[in-house]
């Protein structure tokens, strides 16, 4: 009777919102999150071009990690926001900055101007995940948040492919400048109908009263001590993260390294997101027979499979752009298994601190995707597998890790 009761506490959401509302909801995080993807690798194609215009490769290179370590910090800011105030409030906020940041970036003549504006885009781009982590934890239930976050998962993932693929051709056929004033143009487009259909929502708060700047200071650090927060999360930001990195080192694997043409060299990403994809539908569908702590832990287990195969490959001395194309595929259907359920796990546990925990969420993403791809950046792959199976390896093993002490083994105890 008590597990029942439970159950069904657990499921039910979204009194706050009618029908209309949750479809309104559902429709707009379905574009936001993707968006901010879109924002990260919409001008990955132009990075080699705006190395030879302002001079300096390595400078264009840190615009990469730099975009992502402001994108991850400005997390915790934007969920307290979101805390604070609304959803609603927070997404115009983000999206003013983000346009400015746009507007600089399109209009600079000189590297700091660009990496002004990049960073200001990271800034305000950052405010996406604790918004639509929140307004999904508000209307779903734990089950629901996962096929949802699937949802999420699934048009976030072709965005490395879809959005160099559209760079590519804007820098091919007009310039660099056209990346960001077509960027510019979607978010333009997003503020209009943000502005017309998304609701103001309420916050449910763990904390009674009024959410103070040192009660939210408070939540971070509660949920961080938590070793349930980081048995998901690792997982998640290693392998999502690991992705992001192999996504921004591409331009240089691909382009500077083995010669292939700027619009080109993006469709290669394309086996690597359909696989996803497909790691999405697998998990879609496990989740209806088994619980997500199990897919979780079989997401990691065969990523770290797939670092042993890479390994292998490079002991044959294998290697070429074919090899890579095929160990990161593999690498990210596992990806595509543990993303949506390593999403629901944690939300569902800290429900009640939805965008405090978004954020931590996307923080610990956005910062190993940060240094993940200072790493790809900086490696050689003209002539071997080992950078990449050294890659594959550590990350694996790190989330496996973390999976089996801080996920599988309390979820087999409850289990008995």
């Amino acid at each position: 009777m008590n597990k029942e009761t439970n159950n069904r506490e657990e499921e039910s959401t979204g009194y706050a919102f009618t029908a209309s509302e949750r479809r309104r909801v559902f429709w707009l995080v379905l574009v936001l999150i993707p968006l901010s993807w879109a924002s990260i690798k919409i001008v990955l194609p132009a990075l080699p071009e705006l190395g030879n215009v302002f001079h300096s490769t390595a400078g264009v290179k840190s615009s990469v990690s730099l975009y992502l370590i402001f994108f991850a910090c400005s997390q915790p800011v934007w969920g307290g926001i979101v805390q604070k105030t609304s959803c609603r409030q927070t997404l115009f906020y983000s999206l003013f900055v983000t346009m400015i940041g746009t507007l600089i970036a399109m209009s600079s003549f000189n590297l700091p101007s660009y990496l002004l504006g990049r960073i200001l885009e990271g800034v305000g781009m950052g405010a996406a995940s604790p918004i639509g982590r929140t307004l999904f934890t508000d209307v779903f239930g734990r089950k629901e948040l996962a096929h949802r976050m699937g949802v999420i998962s699934g048009c976030a993932a072709i965005m490395p492919a879809v959005a160099p693929i559209t760079g590519g051709y804007l820098m091919t056929y007009i310039d660099w400048r056209a990346i960001f004033g077509f960027f510019l143009l979607l978010c333009a487009a997003y503020f209009y109908f943000a502005f017309r259909w998304l609701p103001e929502t309420r916050i449910n708060s763990g904390d009674e009263g009024v959410v103070t700047t040192r009660k939210l200071i408070g939540t971070y650090f509660s949920i961080l001590r938590n070793t349930h927060y980081w048995g998901y999360i690792l997982p998640y930001a290693v392998m999502t993260g690991g992705l992001l990195g192999y996504y921004s080192a591409m331009p240089f694997w691909y382009h500077s390294q083995l010669g292939i043409a700027e619009d080109t060299f993006a469709y290669f990403a394309i086996p690597t997101v359909g696989v996803y994809l497909i790691g999405l539908i697998v998990a879609g569908l496990l989740i209806k027979k088994i619980d997500l702590e199990a897919i979780l832990f079989l997401g990691m287990l065969l990523a770290f499979c797939t670092a042993v195969v890479t390994t292998i490959l490079a002991i044959l001395k294998v290697s070429g752009v074919a090899s890579i194309v095929v160990v990161l595929s593999l690498y990210g259907f596992s990806a595509g298994l543990v993303s949506p359920n390593a999403n629901a796990g944690v939300l569902a546990k800290f429900k009640k601190v939805a965008a405090p925990t978004a954020a931590l969420i996307a923080v610990v993403l956005f910062g190993t995707a940060a240094l993940t791809s200072i790493v790809t950046m900086n490696v050689h792959i003209r002539d071997t597998l080992w950078p990449v199976a050294g890659y594959l390896g550590t990350l694996s093993l790190i989330g496996l890790v973390a999976a089996y002490f801080w996920v599988w083994l309390p979820y087999r105890g409850k289990k008995g």
